[in-house]
């Protein structure tokens, strides 16, 4: 590894145990992280991307309003009501940061894929995905605890709150974006299994493909979420994870630990088993190109 700073973007599907890894990348020496800059924007603000029906439009907004609400005392972000597209690129992501050795990134593919003229310059990429079943089961479970404020019976459907290819469409157009137009020639994909069966040689791999200095300090990191307060982040995000637990377990978390079984899908709601139908062609792509493994735990 040379001194030269590394800026790396790691590309994810919500419920990827994405944040767990962005602790873990918390405890590299002279690291600055940046949580979903893009995503904020993509759901919130001048140039939002998402429009939901009128229903699920009336409660966004009303936990947003809820969100608001929300005192805390945190200064190292921006306000998600004039941050734009422009702004993450420019004044986020493409920020000098002089005292850093890396600059690393957590986001959500589907955050750009609209917007790839937005793509900030001199950055690895990388993505981490995860199996449909797990995912969408996961995921449908953090909305139920993000719209628990509500206080009208509804039957939440998933379909209505994620992007319109379930975020894995939107990944693996990115990652075609990336290898076409020789951003990023070999991208680096890791399956949150393998990554969680084997977190020694899987963190080891990413950081010699990025450039980073491995340590084994990666592998453990302190149960909270204090370190939070360090990360640049939108408000809104910080907030919303104080109102809504929206991080709960990972922020709880102090290491990789083992993956859950997979759910059994004759058991599942039919929203998710439409979401895994979709997804399932895409996951299988980029599945068959992760790192996989050179050693066990």
């Amino acid at each position: 590894m040379s001194d030269k700073q590394v800026r790396v973007i790691l590309w994810s599907i919500p419920r990827t145990v994405s944040t767990a890894f962005t602790k873990s990348m918390s405890n590299l020496d002279d690291v600055q992280i940046i949580n979903e800059p893009y995503t904020s924007v993509y759901f919130y603000g001048p140039d939002k991307q998402i429009h939901f029906n009128d229903q699920v439009e009336r409660d966004n907004d009303k936990f947003i309003k809820t969100i608001d609400a929300v005192q805390m005392d945190y200064q190292a972000g921006w306000k998600y009501e004039t941050a734009t597209y422009t702004f993450i690129k420019e004044d986020v992501m493409e920020a000098e940061y002089t005292e850093k050795k890396v600059i690393f990134v957590k986001d959500m593919a589907f955050a750009i894929t609209g917007k790839l003229d937005m793509l900030p310059m001199g950055y690895r990429h990388a993505f981490l995905i995860r199996n449909p079943v797990k995912t969408f089961v996961s995921w449908k479970a953090m909305l139920s605890r993000f719209l628990k404020e509500r206080d009208r019976e509804f039957e939440l459907d998933i379909t209505e709150w994620i992007p319109e290819h379930y975020g894995f469409g939107e990944s693996f157009q990115l990652y075609e974006h990336l290898v076409k137009n020789n951003i990023e020639q070999n991208p680096v994909i890791i399956d949150s299994d393998d990554l969680l069966a084997n977190p020694k040689s899987t963190m080891k791999q990413f950081c010699e493909r990025i450039g980073i200095k491995y340590s084994d300090k990666l592998l453990n990191w302190q149960p909270g979420d204090e370190v939070a307060q360090a990360w640049k982040s939108s408000t809104i995000t910080v907030k919303g994870n104080k109102k809504a637990d929206l991080f709960k377990e990972a922020f709880a978390s102090s290491n990789f630990h083992t993956s859950k079984p997979e759910p059994n899908r004759s058991e599942l709601d039919d929203d998710i088993n439409t979401c895994i139908d979709t997804a399932l062609p895409y996951y299988n792509k980029m599945y068959a190109l992760r790192l996989q493994s050179t050693e066990s735990t």
